[in-house]
């Protein structure tokens, strides 16, 4: 019964123009050819338009048009952002390239090691049933404050809530895992590379040694920490 009505339908004389818009499914749906087709796609008429529409002949320099197109040369495109995590130490903001984050975690309690108080190893903390060194990058940046021994907070004069950072590279003897506290945490952030500028050779604190670039973000600048450099620093501060 429906391949008679599609054969029927196939043969129809001067079909309305448009006809799937107007009595098809996306009209009123009043095309009695619905009954057997059940949808436009399935019908003669609209593969017949298909078939005509794409066999027209292309309007007056079109072709001309899309030559010119393919033929320009490609454009230079823009070089790879990168992901950063954006946080404060003291009055400074720094920013650490994602690929070396673990995770951000609330404070807690910091157990201190015999012998190092007030030292840049604050001492240890517990991360998901492990104990991490954990390290005041105040000290290690010749920074004021620093997360205290007993819950984690600080006396920075800026509003924020002090955050643990878990950071993490692989090295030939495995995974080298470090802990920090830091005054607060703005969050991840992509940096343009062409955004990047140098870090003016004239800057000696130890915030400027350990980074490899600065750009703007809100209207502060933030020293991109180089990850290579600040586990350097931090392997050499514990060591010392």
């Amino acid at each position: 019964m429906i391949d008679k009505a599609r054969r029927e339908a196939a043969v129809v004389h001067a079909p309305m123009p448009e006809c799937w818009r107007i009595i098809g499914v996306a009209g009123d749906r009043s095309c009695p050819e619905l009954q057997a087709f059940v949808h436009c796609r399935n019908c003669p008429v609209l593969a017949e338009a298909a078939r005509t529409f794409f066999d027209r002949v292309a309007p007056e320099g079109y072709l001309e048009s899309w030559r010119v197109i393919l033929e320009e040369p490609a454009e230079a495109t823009e070089a790879a952002d990168t992901s950063v995590l954006v946080f404060r130490v003291d009055r400074e903001w720094l920013a650490l390239p994602t690929a070396a984050l673990v995770e951000v975690t609330p404070t807690r309690a910091v157990h201190t090691v015999p012998h190092r108080s007030g030292a840049a190893l604050a001492g240890l903390v517990n991360i998901r049933g492990q104990l991490q060194l954990c390290m005041s990058l105040h000290k290690v940046l010749g920074l004021p404050g620093g997360p205290r021994a007993d819950d984690g907070s600080d006396g920075t004069a800026e509003a924020g809530t002090p955050r643990l950072i878990v950071m993490e590279r692989e090295t030939p003897h495995g995974a080298e895992r470090w802990v920090v506290g830091v005054d607060e945490v703005a969050g991840v952030h992509r940096v343009g590379t062409t955004d990047l500028r140098p870090v003016p050779s004239t800057v000696s604190q130890a915030a400027a040694r350990c980074s490899s670039a600065l750009f703007a973000w809100q209207e502060r600048t933030v020293a991109l920490l180089d990850e290579v450099r600040l586990f350097e620093t931090l392997n050499g501060t514990v060591s010392a």
